[in-house]
């Protein structure tokens, strides 16, 4: 009996009764849990008002379910729970008619049992220690079987009706936990659990309708913007009398639930987990990774610590492996864990505290000492685990992202292997190595048994390529005889550190939008059913014929990824330097980068300008190629700078060209530029203009999307050269990369 039971006077079976969740000793009641069950309790008789769907939104671990059990202990309902999944279909509401096989099925291993015998006599000892049968008996029962395979060709299947969980709740009046709601992705279904939340809701079943018993409380619960999950159904949502927003509790309340859960009372660390679980909570949610740090990893880590488990060891299983295993989510953990000071108090509590097991020792006076022929002062030891943890705080603060410039001696002996490329060329190579540090990266292919000179040697030869790649493509064309040099820029330490500093500032706007795409592509399903399997999502009567048991149809997997290849154009002129549009193109292009590489998608990214010396008209900068890796691509597109002019037309057609090679279903090309094209000598007005539609006609006719995103005061000059259906008019520079991830996310396939 409690206060708020609805059900007095009621009978329920012992399995009923057993059903009803019963408090244990470590369940803390909360306010939350009084006031929904009062509210319940006050409008039960209302016939009009009577609150009989609740739902339970939250993040994972803030204790809904907790809730909805607790609501049956206090309502005096007996408690039972459906997960819902994705391939949810209709007989998981309703329930589905299946063929009675049990005899079938228990015939068959009696079968299979009885041709391993060889007389008469042992076939009848085994069916009576098989069904624990007198002579008589097994007698009868293999008269039985030897009936019914003689009859099996004309017998006809046996179908019965097998009840849902949900409509048993329904039924018999239950209170019903529905996990998850939001991840089915069949239509129907919602709306056939709209027919059972109505108040007198009538279920059609293949026995009868069924009608919604009037004790039946339905507790939806569900988590908000996780992935696989879809916004909840609005009709779904307006059934609700009562809804409640679930967070994690107050600190002073997940310390008394840590205690009263684990039997672990020293307050001071309980207090410090709690706030670090709340910190790697806040930023998970900030940085959109997918992974939950709730009541549930707080009680754990809190055991361990109980069982004399070093916390910040048992950090990671119990709660960072938790949130996420990708190494750049880690680190972002890592370093908000560094930049508070919480592991540094947790620490020093745990290695403070009198050791387990030993008693604090007598100070021996010195005669004492002399007796026992001690001579030196005992050094204090510290454990291994000790020295690991003082030195886990310390670790996570190092910068891990910084390269080796090379030397002088490297420089000389990459010189010495450069092409024989004009003088202009050299001149500017030197002044990049220099002043940008636009030679061979050390870090930016895999290094394994690779030596510094080994890697210089082929960033080169790769650059020769692409340098001898461009004059062949050019040779037919206007800018045949105009300076052409292709860079590979290389990421300092400055950058890379930069870097990270931008994505953490875009990636709240954009990882929601990689995260909500990355998991409609994962659960992406096929609409076509593969017929004749054991089990699967649906029923096939015309199967039943085969008498195989291979009666059902499960939904086949999607047959390809979808396929999209991305070409980056960053316009690197000195206009790019004004209103801070140049920091708003590199935050562009991390989004992108990080859109490509979340997603396996084929990217590449190259920064150009114009007129640099008047043998160097043209210098396009390959921050990466489709070939190569993401190492240091990051910290190579903050090192862009505002330079000079720009001659759109060259940039265009190699990243046109390379992508016309990729094997993706759809291929966009995307420039971003603040003015309209202007070069020495004449590279301008029509001239500039029907060298780009040139461009654009030549490779959309080999399916390449040409999009330009003009963030300049020449806005209407580029909707005119590229088209009002490739111009995209970005006013707002902060929304940028947010409002581009998701133009992006529209052409996967």
């Amino acid at each position: 009996m409690t206060e708020y039971e609805v059900t007095a006077g009621r009978v329920f079976s012992k399995l009923e009764q057993k059903m009803i969740w019963q408090k244990p000793a470590s369940h803390q009641t909360g306010e939350v849990e009084l006031r929904v069950a009062s509210e319940i309790k006050a409008n039960w008789e209302d016939p009009e008002l009577k609150i009989f769907n609740v739902l339970l939104e939250g993040d994972a671990g803030s204790g809904k379910t907790e809730l909805a059990k607790a609501l049956s202990y206090q309502l005096q309902l007996p408690y039972t729970k459906v997960t819902c999944f994705a391939d949810m279909d209709k007989s998981d509401v309703f329930g589905a008619l299946l063929p009675v096989t049990e005899d079938r099925e228990a015939d068959g291993d009696l079968l299979e049992a009885i041709y391993q015998t060889d007389s008469l006599q042992a076939v009848l000892t085994l069916i009576e220690q098989h069904f624990s049968l007198p002579p008589a008996g097994a007698k009868e029962k293999l008269a039985q079987l030897v009936a019914r395979i003689e009859n099996s060709s004309v017998t006809p299947v046996q179908y019965r009706f097998y009840p849902s969980e949900i409509l048993r709740a329904l039924e018999k009046g239950y209170l019903l936990e529905i996990q998850e709601p939001t991840v089915i992705r069949d239509a129907s279904v919602m709306v056939a659990l709209n027919s059972a939340l109505e108040a007198n809701g009538m279920l059609n079943t293949p026995t009868g309708l069924v009608r919604r018993h009037p004790d039946c409380v339905v507790v939806i619960t569900t988590n908000r913007n996780y992935q696989g999950t879809r916004p909840l159904n609005e009709s779904l949502r307006d059934r609700m009398q009562h809804a409640e927003k679930m967070d994690l509790p107050p600190l002073e309340v997940m310390v008394s639930r840590g205690e009263a859960k684990t039997g672990f009372t020293e307050e001071e660390p309980l207090l410090l987990m709690a706030k670090i679980i709340r910190l790697l909570e806040e930023a998970a949610k900030a940085n959109a990774i997918k992974g939950v740090a709730g009541m549930r990893s707080y009680f754990y880590w809190v055991n361990s610590l109980k069982q004399g488990q070093d916390p910040l060891k048992t950090l990671y299983p119990k709660v960072l492996y938790k949130l996420t295993t990708e190494p750049t989510e880690l680190k972002i953990l890592e370093e908000t864990l560094s930049s508070s000071s919480l592991l540094k108090d947790l620490s020093s509590w745990y290695h403070g505290r009198p050791l387990q097991g030993y008693k604090q020792g007598r100070r021996l006076n010195q005669e004492e000492a002399a007796a026992r022929n001690i001579t030196e002062e005992a050094v204090t030891l510290v454990s291994e685990a000790a020295e690991d943890a003082a030195t886990l705080s310390d670790s996570l603060t190092k910068d891990n992202l910084e390269t080796a410039t090379p030397d002088a001696s490297q420089q000389e002996t990459a010189a010495k292997t450069s092409e024989d490329l004009p003088e202009s060329q050299q001149r500017n190579d030197s002044v990049a190595q220099s002043s940008e540090g636009t030679e061979g990266n050390p870090e930016s292919e895999p290094q394994t048994g690779a030596t510094v000179e080994t890697i210089l040697e082929d960033e080169t030869q790769k650059k020769r390529r692409l340098n001898q790649a461009a004059r062949k493509l050019f040779r037919a064309t206007s800018h045949a005889k105009e300076g052409l040099i292709i860079h590979r820029p290389h990421a300092t330490a400055t950058d890379e550190k930069r870097a990270q500093e931008m994505l953490r500032e875009i990636r709240p706007q954009v990882r929601p939008l990689i995260t909500k795409l990355k998991e409609i592509l994962e659960n992406e399903a096929s609409t076509s059913f593969h017929r004749g399997q054991y089990t699967g999502t649906r029923f096939d009567a015309s199967r039943v014929a085969y008498e195989d048991f291979r009666t059902f149809e499960k939904k086949n997997p999607p047959h390809e990824a979808p396929s999209l290849a991305i070409a980056l154009r960053v316009h690197e002129s000195g206009s790019m330097v004004r209103e801070g549009r140049l920091d708003a193109a590199k935050k562009a292009a991390l989004a992108v980068l990080e859109f490509s590489q979340e997603l396996l998608l084929p990217f590449m990214v190259y920064g150009d300008t114009a007129d640099l010396s008047p043998r160097e008209k043209t210098s396009i900068y390959s921050y990466k190629e489709f070939g190569d890796n993401y190492s240091q691509v990051a910290g190579k597109l903050v090192g862009m700078k505002p330079r000079q002019n720009n001659r759109d037309g060259v940039p265009l057609r190699l990243l046109a060209d390379a992508l016309s090679h990729e094997t993706a279903t759809t291929k966009v090309l995307l420039s971003i530029s603040d003015g309209q094209p202007k070069a020495l000598p004449d590279y301008t007005g029509k001239k500039a203009r029907e060298d780009i539609q040139q461009v654009i006609a030549d490779y959309e006719r080999q399916g390449i999307i040409f999009l330009a995103a003009a963030i300049g005061e020449d806005q209407d000059i580029i909707r005119e050269i590229y088209g009002e259906h490739r111009f995209l008019d970005i006013t707002d520079l902060k929304g940028f990369p947010e409002e581009l991830i998701g133009l992006l996310g529209r052409y996967l396939n």
